[in-house]
């Protein structure tokens, strides 16, 4: 029997590799040209240029134009509260009454005080006028002496009558509080808070019952820095409640400047609620057109492909070509992204088929309806 040599045995593992190799670079030639050769059906859109104003969502909650919270000026027990919450209160209204106990000793302490007080000055004046008569009276004294008395005088007299001054402003605050312990609505509304309970305890200048008018609404909302800038008052909003209803509304307030921690702007806008179907504490959201800050093109969302991080599209020219365009987006809306670079107006936009792509990828568009 016929040994084989190592020789011959590497020669035919060589022949072998190289058939595979051969057979391997000959599949990979003819996947290459199947792919050249291959059309791939795309669905395409036409960019088109964005508006020039562009829609800026806002949203709140409705609030009266006019609010206010009472609060007691002094500190007491909670006797009764007569209105609740969502209940209308007309101006005048008696709100909650407060303990008065409390305030009562105040305003006649403080009385007393100012009684003393008054009845001190008048007994310092007459002292203090006796002693320089006394001093003009007497021959042993000169002119500087009855200086000296009259100096004496008047810096006891003001004395006297700074803490009458301060002893009477502690009695104006005590009636004051005397005053406040019952808590009446300063115009008619609906009260929208109510911050105690019967039995409880109402603090100084806390609020206790927050009041709001029904028959003129308002929502306020922020927006950024910028868009603030590029709104005015007498913008018309376009609002709608959480079931479509639609809500005629305009801007009434643009405040100055930006909050310092947010860098937000204020925004207050007017509801005109003639039909009185929307509620103090209904959501509303809508969107109001400020200019645009640059100009774009705009595309569906679904055209867009994430590369790596990056943005890209792909544009088919007028020999049905793809090419892959890396862009720049900035706001949404309706579905649609604005795009600030790398794309204008008019071009085809491949929006499904994207991943059957490459540079140079033979397609045949179709457009959406």
């Amino acid at each position: 029997m016929q040994r084989i040599t190592s020789k011959q045995r590497y020669s035919a593992i060589g022949v072998v590799a190289i058939i595979i190799v051969a057979t391997f670079l000959l599949r990979m030639h003819s996947n290459a040209n199947e792919n050249t050769s291959s059309v791939q059906p795309v669905k395409i859109v036409i960019a088109r240029e964005a508006d020039k104003n562009m829609p800026l969502e806002i949203s709140g909650f409705v609030r009266g134009e006019s609010r206010a919270d009472i609060a007691p000026m002094a500190s007491g027990r909670i006797l009764r509260i007569f209105k609740h919450e969502g209940e209308l209160v007309k101006k005048g209204d008696v709100l909650a009454t407060i303990d008065a106990n409390v305030s009562d000793a105040q305003l006649a302490a403080a009385s007393s005080s100012v009684d003393a007080l008054s009845k001190t000055l008048d007994d310092s004046k007459k002292y203090y006028n006796q002693l320089v008569d006394q001093a003009k009276n007497d021959s042993s004294s000169n002119s500087e002496a009855t200086k000296s008395a009259k100096r004496g005088r008047d810096l006891q007299i003001q004395a006297a009558k700074d803490q009458l001054i301060a002893a009477q402003g502690a009695l104006g605050i005590a009636q004051a509080g005397r005053n406040n312990s019952t808590l009446i609505a300063p115009f008619a509304g609906t009260i929208t808070t109510v911050y105690g309970r019967e039995g409880g305890f109402a603090n100084f200048s806390m609020p206790l019952v927050s009041i709001s008018t029904q028959n003129s609404k308002e929502i306020e909302t922020y927006v950024s820095a910028t868009d603030g800038r590029n709104i005015t008052v007498g913008t018309i909003a376009t609002m709608q409640t959480s079931n479509g209803q639609p809500v005629s509304s305009v801007i009434t307030a643009v405040s100055a400047g930006s909050d310092t921690q947010s860098l937000k702007t204020l925004l207050r806008i007017h509801i005109d609620d003639v039909s009185n179907t929307i509620y103090l504490g209904d959501f509303l959201h809508g969107q109001i057109l400020i200019p645009r800050s640059q100009e774009a093109v705009s595309i569906p969302r679904n055209a867009i492909v994430s590369r790596g991080g990056d943005q890209i599209v792909f544009v088919v020219n007028d020999k049905n070509i793809a090419k892959e365009q890396s862009i720049k987006t900035s706001s949404e809306h309706s579905g649609l992204i604005d795009v600030t670079e790398g794309l204008v107006a008019n071009q085809k936009i491949v929006t499904e088929g994207q991943q059957y792509l490459i540079n140079g990828s033979a397609t045949k568009p179709y457009e959406s309806n």
